[in-house]
């Protein structure tokens, strides 16, 4: 049996053509974000027995990025533990997530899981139910994220950000003016999504210039 198979196969396919259409490193992190099945184990054994192929130099290409970038959230979990166990209220909850997307994955929230139960076996019950309890609100936090990319406020900004240059983005922009040229749009840009890696990081710091520039313009 294909390892595919593991996978929902609309899911694996449409996961792998939206990481095939990115343009560079910089779209990677909007992607995870969006996607989170991209950075499973399933996803990538499934995507590197297609990379076998030899015409597929792209996707290995991307998958490269992809382990990086899983690598590097590895490193980041106990770091991301510690800042959830100090959250006390849905709004620092919120900003421990803008940190460290990786809160919102199931693999975080299996790891949570299981020290709630360490807990809770060791007679620690207060500590564990602490710990649920921030599984919770981190859950409805991933669900209000995952439902507003669907948005079509979401997907406008997402479009703008994932733009191939200031030129596509303004095209973007004009496009979906009703959309783009309002605060909340803004604000998403300027406080929500974070950029991850340096070169994204980049190019989400141009963008939000960029739309703050063309708020102004459409304005004045």
């Amino acid at each position: 049996m294909s390892t595919e198979l593991m996978l929902p196969s609309d899911a694996f396919q449409s996961a792998l053509m939206r990481l095939l259409a990115l343009p560079d490193r910089a779209g990677l992190a909007a992607l995870v974000e969006d996607a989170p099945l991209v950075l499973s184990d399933e996803f990538l054994a499934a995507a590197q027995q297609v990379a076998q192929d030899p015409a597929a130099a792209a996707l290995r290409e991307r998958l490269d990025w992809l382990i990086a970038l899983r690598q590097q959230a590895d490193q980041d979990v106990p770091a991301a533990f510690q800042a959830v166990l100090a959250a006390t209220t849905l709004e620092e909850l919120r900003q421990v997530a803008d940190r460290w997307p990786l809160t919102l994955n199931d693999a975080f929230a299996e790891v949570v899981e299981h020290l709630a139960q360490q807990f809770a076996d060791a007679g620690q019950q207060e500590v564990a139910d602490g710990l649920r309890q921030r599984l919770v609100a981190l859950a409805q936090l991933r669900f209000y994220r995952e439902t507003w990319t669907e948005t079509p406020q979401g997907k406008a900004i997402f479009a703008f950000l994932n733009a191939d240059d200031d030129a596509a983005a303004l095209s973007v922009f004009h496009a979906r003016r009703d959309l783009l040229d309002h605060p909340e749009a803004q604000r998403t840009l300027d406080e929500v999504i974070q950029g991850g890696d340096p070169e994204s990081q980049q190019r989400l710091e141009r963008r939000r210039v960029l739309l703050r520039y063309l708020r102004g313009e459409e304005h004045a």
